[in-house]
């Protein structure tokens, strides 16, 4: 239920924007924005803690790009256990490396910007030196015989005895090429069964050995004599010497992991809590974002917000988007107003932004106080029973909202339209009154006129259109697109409070004309046309 609301009020988009690069950053984003579940002291600890790092970003903007490419190189790593089987293997000893050789790059930097207090890494340079005995300062991993004298000089043997190998199967072939007056054979070779007689010699040599043989085909490979064997004997036990060596070393520096465990959590849990509020920051400079203040009281008040989704998608087709400003001191609110006013995108950005605040991400507005919620519903979500009709959805999943425990905020759109008018209207004033009376937070928009005359109840409208706007006027001869985009541009979105027993603006004839209803029809609305 939690993840479809979200996808209907819009978060998936906005989630969206915020660009995590590199597989660290975007694990630590996809476990992050899970969380629903931050005490409000929490919140507002991490958001100073945000609002400090953006102020900083703010001012240098090239650190920032810095910033987010240090973060993009950190590797994704799961630490072992502390019961984790000895010894570790070479790919988990390696992924720590690298991951401790990026964030020492990150650690430095920081360190050389004074910013130790704003985004705090422990040292883990010892660390990285305990994986780093040859002092290459690389992220890659390989037992080195810096470990340990033994393995230097099994290491410097099997060389030698390597050497010597080779040297002697050169000796081993020269002869038989002078043998087999053959100058150009090599050790490995491929001879046609149609060369009858030149495989025969080759059979009957003692320097090669028949490897494979098809239809076609024989394969032969250079024989080793008794002291290429003797060599290979003797590889093989310093081989076997070597892998001993390496176990026992591998079981060591293990052990000195696995003891250093508590630090490496450490690191790695603060370079995630530091790479997810440089995500914040950077989301928010990217966006106009701005961090909220939190408070208990039962009230909302946003300067200029700001629908992202709606307001890319409007900018992408050339058109306006218009911030806004909502101020809810009641806990019970009702809009009214136009036809394509935008009361739902007023629910539905009120939704993703009491939502954004819920999971400590920056607001895309200039200004917020509100309180926190613990579920956000709002009536329009289309997930449920199949069984069930739209309107037997909405009962159904309010009924479940009613029961929830902690503080929700409702976002009623047009509730129970998907009934008869008649009864559609009673439930709905039914529904608000019941809201007011038992203090939950609602914001309610509506064309039915019973809970437009509710008692108590704050009322706002949209503006409206502007009748005098050359939009409008230019708007009335041009193609579909072209009358919705000059419609946008007549409307003024803002959301003022009404006075008490004020009528809202009423436009939607004037709507259906800019939208091409012809006049016909629209001489049949007038009241004085029986």
């Amino acid at each position: 239920m939690l993840q479809q609301m979200a996808r209907t009020l819009g978060l998936r988009q906005i989630h969206a924007l915020i660009d995590a690069p590199g597989e660290f950053l975007a694990e630590v984003k996809s476990r992050e924005l899970k969380r629903f579940d931050r005490k409000a002291s929490e919140l507002r600890e991490h958001y100073t803690q945000v609002g400090r790092l953006l102020d900083t970003m703010r001012e240098e903007d090239s650190a920032r790009r810095q910033l987010r490419d240090l973060f993009a190189h950190i590797p994704r790593l799961a630490l072992p256990s502390k019961r984790a089987e000895l010894p570790l293997a070479l790919h988990e000893l390696f992924l720590i490396k690298e991951f401790l050789y990026h964030y020492h790059n990150l650690r430095e930097f920081i360190r050389g910007k004074g910013w130790m207090d704003l985004l705090i890494l422990p040292d883990t340079s010892e660390l990285f030196a305990m994986l780093d005995p040859d002092g290459g300062g690389q992220p890659s991993f390989r037992i080195s015989p810096a470990y340990s004298a033994k393995l230097g000089e099994i290491i410097a043997a099997r060389l030698e005895l390597a050497h010597k190998l080779k040297h002697a199967r050169g000796q081993l072939l020269a002869e038989a090429r002078r043998e087999l007056e053959l100058p150009q054979l090599k050790d490995e070779f491929t001879l046609s069964r149609g060369q009858a007689e030149l495989t025969e010699r080759v059979l009957r040599s003692p320097y090669f050995i028949l490897s494979s043989e098809s239809i076609a085909n024989y394969s032969f490979t250079l024989a080793d004599d008794e002291h290429c064997l003797d060599l290979k004997k003797r590889l093989s036990s310093l081989e076997a010497s070597r892998e001993k060596e390496e176990e026992r070393i591998l079981k060591d520096l293990s052990r000195q992991l696995i003891a250093a465990l508590p630090l490496l959590h450490e690191a790695l849990e603060l370079a995630e809590q530091g790479g997810w509020r440089f995500l914040l920051a950077d989301f928010a400079l990217a966006y106009g974002c701005c961090i909220p203040t939190l408070h208990r009281k039962r009230q909302i008040r946003i300067k200029a917000a700001v629908n992202l989704p709606l307001k890319l998608h409007l900018e992408g087709r050339g058109r306006r988007y218009q911030a806004l400003d909502y101020d809810f001191d009641q806990p019970v609110s009702l809009i009214t107003g136009p036809n394509m006013g935008g009361k739902t995108t007023i629910l539905k950005t009120l939704g993703q932004l009491c939502w954004l605040a819920r999971q400590g991400i920056p607001l895309p507005c200039a200004r917020a106080e509100l309180p926190l919620f613990d579920h956000i519903w709002y009536n329009q979500d289309e997930s449920g029973s199949e069984d069930l009709s739209s309107f037997g959805r909405e009962v159904v999943s309010f009924v479940e909202t009613l029961e929830l425990e902690g503080n929700t905020l409702y976002l009623l759109d047009e509730f129970a339209k998907g009934t008869n008018p008649t009864e559609g209207e009673l439930l709905a004033s039914a529904v608000l009154r019941h809201l007011a009376a038992t203090g939950k937070f609602c914001v309610a928009a509506t064309h039915f006129t019973a809970p437009a005359m509710l008692e108590g109840l704050p009322q706002y409208s949209i503006a409206g259109l502007d009748k005098q706007s050359l939009a409008l006027q230019k708007g009335l001869g041009l193609s579909p697109a072209q009358r919705l985009k000059s419609l946008s541009e007549a409307m003024d979105y803002r959301l003022r409070r009404l006075e008490k027993h004020e009528a809202p603006p009423l436009s939607a004839i004037q709507v259906a004309r800019i939208l091409g209803m012809p006049e016909a029809i629209l001489r049949l609305t007038r009241k004085d046309i029986k």
